[in-house]
């Protein structure tokens, strides 16, 4: 006979049955791009980003080897199917017998592509540079120092709130890091110095605005003892001054590389390879100082094998968001057997 007893308990287990059977099993780290974006002799250090028209744009250096290359070019790709096709590589500038690299590519509020570059020579120097096109590519400008001699880049130029340009470059050699300031859509610049600290000197970093005037910086250090972690600088007058850096508890394993700080909807969130060569993950904040990430429910992203074994050369990750759970992932890949530009659709928790 059933009782109300037994009535009730078997009512509870089938509720919770079809709760847990409505949980998704999560989705197997992906270890292919779903997309490549170029092939070629040794592109690297690429850079991403959506055109108010949803046109996407990815900027990147070809040359023949990770150091100097004369041939070194800086060349952009375009896609207007959300990441899925591309179009084949246009130069944007190449200069001869320089390495143009570390190329990165924004699109400013006024339609402009503003792409930021460092020229490379022979003998090891190096200048930060931009280049401009009104027509979404199809044309450039001439090439205009930022304006300070042995620098490099890594990141986009970042539009701040109240309409000013924030460039984060650094001093190499020498190495430490710089905030290059512009008033006039990136014409010129002014630049001001991130204080370094005990253990910790400036180098590749980017920057995210997470309310009007307070922007917060992530950057690679290279000092010589480094351990991969990621430091932490912010500046809460529109980065006309700056903080001096702390450390995060975010590390990149292996290798140092950088990072992308970035918004994913409304969460700030940190794109990194956590085993450089090996693995890319994201993590969102713990906490409000952007000291603490939550490592415990970090997102990893992918994996370039499959048996987690390192790749030659890569780890450079960039994103852009393609639907309101979903990024593109751009990095490169050197392998033994192909060298290139790739992208990965990665989708993110409902609760990010």
């Amino acid at each position: 006979m059933t009782t109300r007893r037994h009535f009730l308990f078997a009512s509870f287990l089938g509720l919770t049955t079809a709760r847990f059977a409505r949980v998704a099993e999560p989705a197997p780290v992906k270890s292919k791009p779903d997309v490549v974006i170029y092939e070629g002799s040794y592109p690297g250090w690429p850079w991403v980003t959506a055109g108010a028209d949803g046109i996407l744009y990815c900027a990147f250096r070809e040359g023949t080897e990770h150091g100097f290359s004369a041939t070194g070019r800086a060349l952009l790709c375009k896609s207007t199917d959300k990441g899925k096709t591309w179009t084949k590589a246009a130069v944007i500038v190449d200069a001869p017998d320089v390495d143009d690299r570390n190329v990165a590519i924004a699109a400013l509020p006024n339609k402009d592509l503003l792409v930021t570059y460092n020229t490379y020579t022979r003998a090891g120097e190096s200048l930060a540079m931009t280049v401009r096109s009104t027509d979404a590519g199809k044309t450039w400008g001439k090439p205009r120092p930022v304006g300070t001699d042995n620098t490099r880049t890594r990141a986009a130029a970042y539009p701040l709130a109240d309409g000013t340009l924030l460039l984060p470059y650094y001093v190499a050699p020498g190495n430490g890091a710089l905030a290059a300031l512009s008033k006039d859509n990136g014409d010129t610049w002014k630049a001001v110095r991130v204080p370094d600290a005990e253990g910790f000197v400036g180098d590749e970093w980017d920057v995210l605005e997470v309310e009007k005037g307070h922007v917060v910086g992530i950057l690679r250090n290279s000092h010589p003892k480094t351990d991969g972690t990621f430091w932490m600088t912010e500046s809460k007058d529109a980065g006309k001054t700056w903080s001096v850096p702390k450390k995060t508890n975010v590390q990149s394993q292996r290798h140092p590389s950088p990072a992308q700080i970035t918004r994913h909807g409304k969460t700030p969130t940190l794109l990194y390879a956590d085993r450089r060569m090996v693995s890319v993950s994201a993590v969102k904040p713990a906490g409000d100082d952007f000291l603490r990430w939550d490592l415990e429910k970090r997102l990893p992203c992918y994996v370039y094998n499959a048996d987690e074994s390192p790749v030659r050369d890569g780890s450079y990750p960039v994103s852009v968001p393609v639907s309101p759970r979903e990024r593109l992932i751009v990095d490169y890949e050197v392998r033994k057997d192909s060298q290139r530009i790739t992208g990965y659709f990665v989708t993110f928790p409902e609760d990010w």
